[in-house]
């Protein structure tokens, strides 16, 4: 054999390789039949509908074809949409009796559902409606004998292929019927279509479709077990569910079979608080289940009347502050309220969503001085009133103080303390002053919170009312008491100026006859510190101290009108208050 003979030979041999290598892959790429859900139908304008599961993550070809003449009649591509896909065929196919095949195959060729159709009209009407006993009946006309039969399928959701009732019926039937068993409360989407078998009753062809929504509601059972269990200003129902509830609408009047009006519609629980209700009153209240699906609504019997008496309790709690106790903790007062018997205190910590119940006291007070002191709370107080074995709690709490321990102490400890400093009052002839004294505590506390300054690092305090001089070391809200001692200030005729002055001047004594004042420190014009009246041979002329006695001087024993004298400069500032 020559060298072109071997050539032919050898192309021969490749190109039979190349038939046979295509062969092995166009049989290894045959798409491979699937059963997917479906709902498959010819509609009134002859359009063949296919509503399928997606099986395909690439999209799909499809290609219909006139089973009669065996011609291709549509063919198109499809997008993947990972769902429920629709295909709607834009052509309008034969209105005669013709069968046609339409195949849906995934692009990567893996796949393929095939569909079989038979056009033709043979419905006229079609209309599905809810029996007396809940049951569904569907009614249909027809005009001819297109169809061996027909079947009627139940979906829940438009989407959906999957029959939620699925009903076949022979070919001469006019109506189904479906059993309430088999239904729930929804918005049904109903597709009534005719089915014919060819090839020897062997393949189901989908025929004339019709498609309706219909809303299915039972209704629902009258509500039993009722209960109304009376509290503070309100009362507190529950009852037992009834199947197929949508949810329940709550009545109430004050009396028992007539003046209803709804106290609370759409509830969804088997149990609610009524609000806003009046002591000492007596309400009754009804229930009444409501079923709900799409557009319709059914509403059943109403329960039962149920009386709650509400009790007559303690109100909100009202004047809630913070102050400090005796041993300066951080406390809390409030005003006592009418029918409470005790009082919770309630705390969390801002940062929490519930609050506790910090102590249960029948006080009107509390020391808050377990709280940490650098932990930011919310606090509140609730009035309890007992009545026989029975607690009610009021409706309302009292408003929220919101407190840091720590820092609420630093800005208004002063501001507590100082409150508690007065001036000096007058009726007629009569000044109204005490014999008891302010605290160290209360005296420091009065002049820092009030911002007074001096021009020296001395400050002078003359309490009216206490009849006292403090005197304080340091500078505007540092001060801190080094001396005090009690006086004799001016008489209700005679009163001292009261108001913020300075030290001007200073004089040895004032020296009369047979009397003398010495150490003489001026503040007010001739207003001044001084020693009581003296004789001149030293001993006191006029003894009294402690209170009102002066012409509108400042009295002080001996060593205090010299302390003044000898250790106060002139500019200190002197509070007459």
């Amino acid at each position: 054999m020559n060298k072109k003979h071997l050539g032919i030979v050898a192309l021969f041999i490749l190109c039979f390789s190349f038939a046979l290598a295509g062969k092995s892959a166009q049989a290894a790429t045959t798409p491979q039949e699937i059963s997917a859900s479906k709902i498959a139908y010819v509609d009134d304008s002859g359009r063949l509908v296919l509503k399928f599961t997606d099986f395909s993550d690439v999209g799909y070809t499809y290609t219909v074809t006139n089973e009669k003449t065996g011609a291709k009649t549509d063919t198109a591509q499809l997008a993947s949409k990972k769902g429920v896909l629709t295909v709607s065929l834009g052509q309008l196919y034969s209105s005669a009796k013709t069968g046609y095949k339409l195949v849906l195959t995934s692009k990567d060729n893996t796949k393929k559902l095939t569909v079989h159709y038979y056009t033709g009209k043979a419905l006229g009407s079609y209309s599905i409606k809810q029996k007396s006993d809940d049951s569904v009946k569907a009614s249909w006309t027809v005009s001819d004998k297109t169809y061996t039969g027909y079947s009627l399928g139940m979906y829940l959701g438009q989407n959906s292929t999957v029959a939620q009732k699925q009903v076949s019926a022979a070919k001469t039937a006019v109506s189904a019927s479906v059993a309430a068993s088999s239904l729930k409360n929804a918005r049904y989407y109903t597709y009534l279509i005719g089915q014919t078998t060819l090839d020897n009753n062997k393949t189901v062809y989908y025929g004339q479709g019709m498609l309706k929504t219909f809303d299915y509601v039972k209704k629902p059972a009258k509500v039993k077990g009722v209960k109304a269990v009376p509290n503070a200003n309100a009362a507190k129902l529950s009852w037992n569910a009834v199947s197929n509830a949508s949810y329940y609408t709550v009545y109430k009047s004050t009396k028992s079979s007539s003046g209803y009006k709804v106290a609370k519609s759409k509830c969804t629980s088997t149990s609610l608080k009524i609000k806003g209700l009046t002591g000492g009153k007596k309400y009754y209240f009804k229930v009444v289940a409501v079923s709900q699906a799409g557009g319709k609504t059914v509403i059943g019997t109403q329960s039962n009347a149920v009386l709650a008496k509400i009790p007559v309790v303690a109100g909100q709690v009202r004047n809630v502050q913070l102050s400090f106790d005796s041993k300066k903790n951080l406390a809390l007062t409030w005003s006592r309220t009418a029918k409470a018997t005790s009082y919770h205190i309630l705390y969390k910590k801002a940062a929490d969503s519930k609050y506790k119940i910090l102590i249960k006291t029948k006080k009107s007070n509390y020391s808050l001085a377990k709280l940490k002191a650098d932990t930011k709370y919310n606090i509140k107080v609730q009035a309890v009133t007992r009545i026989g074995n029975k607690v009610y709690l009021s409706s309302k709490t009292s408003k929220v103080i919101t407190v840091t321990p720590r820092q609420y102490r630093d800005k208004n400890y002063n501001k507590l303390l100082a409150s508690q400093v007065r001036s000096i009052g007058y009726v007629g002839n009569k000044c109204i002053y005490t014999t008891k004294k302010y605290s160290t505590e209360v005296k420091t506390a009065f002049v820092n919170y009030k911002g007074y300054s001096s021009k020296t690092k001395y400050l002078i305090w003359i309490s009216h009312y206490t009849q006292q001089v403090s005197i304080f070391e340091g500078s505007k809200g540092k001060w801190k008491m080094i001396r005090t001692f009690i006086c004799a200030t001016g008489t209700a005729k005679n009163h001292s100026p009261r108001g913020v002055f300075k030290i001007t001047y200073k004089e040895k004594g004032w020296f009369y006859t047979s009397t003398k004042e010495l150490y003489v420190t001026h503040y007010k014009g001739r207003n001044s510190f001084h020693t009581r009246p003296l004789w001149n041979n030293g001993s006191v002329q006029n003894p009294t101290i402690g209170k009102p006695a002066s012409h509108g001087c400042v009295r002080c024993y001996n060593q205090d009108a010299k302390y003044i004298y000898d250790k106060m400069p002139i500019g200190t500032t002197v509070v007459s208050y």
